[in-house]
């Protein structure tokens, strides 16, 4: 029987994130072809932004196995309040299922210090070793969450629902923080000014709007600028239909030519406008938690990465 690879983990470094970047895409690849879906078009350079976020962040949450100098797996979790989210988790084709991917895993879920009561959650892939092993850290199945692609056209209307920038694009400012706030302390259970922070910044042109009915503030909406919808967050689920119409009748009006927006199942509101907008489902995924967290019917996240 030949003897599995020996790896040493330890803490990621900041020459560590390239040699992750590439794990994640030769990674990804070889799980779409064992999907029969076509190669997907991301680069290592484009996933640097957001480790940075994380090694910044959360460095003792983003972990790194190494075989004779070289990163062949890794695993980054982001820690906010209560909830112990799985970001990212990739190793070189292979080094899988040779137990390497369990104590990178370990590792990054354990060495950061968390609360007694931490929820573990996650997105997963459709790989169903990777699925089996989260069920093996507490996680259970939750909800499907789709991601809806199209191009976005303007509404004909969104319930008198009007989306107001704050700031200018790509500065958070007082109020920014303080809207996502209010909204993110009931539908994620936490303020995340960090995060908030990062989805203004990292990508050029990125935009905060505040959602107004009647005068007074019922949500919130983030236009990335390259066409990410999300996070989106409303005081009430009946208004996530009009909420995001709302957005992507936005983006048409920015001049966006193509938006994405990850949508959990059972917020039927935005499902439905997603559809009406003549978005189409591209991809589809497992939300997976130790218990539910906040109210997702509410909630549309940022995407895979920081939810």
């Amino acid at each position: 029987m030949k003897e599995p690879p020996q790896v040493r983990v330890r803490p990621a470094r900041p020459g560590d994130l390239l040699p992750c970047a590439r794990v994640f895409v030769r990674s990804d690849r070889d799980l779409e072809r064992r999907q029969g879906r076509p190669p997907p078009r991301i680069r290592a350079a484009d996933l640097l932004p957001f480790m940075r976020h994380a090694l910044a962040t959360d460095p003792s949450g983003f972990q790194v196995a190494v075989n004779r100098g070289r990163v062949v797996c890794y695993a980054i979790t982001v820690l906010r309040g209560e909830t112990h989210f799985l970001a990212q988790f990739f190793g070189l084709p292979g080094f899988q299922s040779q137990g390497i991917g369990r104590k990178v895993l370990t590792r990054a879920f354990t060495a950061p210090r968390t609360p007694r009561d931490v929820n573990r959650c996650l997105l997963a892939s459709p790989d169903i070793r990777a699925q089996s092993l989260y069920l093996k850290f507490g996680t259970r199945p939750r909800t499907v969450v789709y991601l809806f692609t199209g191009k976005p056209r303007r509404a004909a209307g969104n319930g008198g629902l009007e989306l107001q920038q704050v700031g200018p694009p790509g500065r958070p400012t007082k109020l920014s923080l303080e809207t996502a706030a209010r909204f993110d302390r009931t539908l994620r259970e936490t303020r995340r000014d960090a995060d908030q922070r990062y989805f203004l910044t990292a990508v050029k042109s990125s935009r905060f709007f505040q959602a107004k009915s009647g005068g007074r503030v019922v949500g919130y909406v983030v236009i990335r600028g390259h066409g990410g919808i999300g996070p989106v967050g409303a005081e009430d689920p009946s208004l996530s239909g009009e909420l995001l119409t709302g957005a992507i009748s936005k983006a048409h009006e920015l001049g966006l030519k193509k938006v994405t927006v990850w949508v959990p199942g059972i917020n039927g509101g935005a499902v439905r406008a997603a559809f009406e907008a003549g978005l189409k489902i591209d991809f589809a995924t497992v939300w997976m938690a130790a218990r539910p967290v906040g109210n997702l019917e509410a909630y549309i996240p940022s995407g895979g990465v920081l939810f």
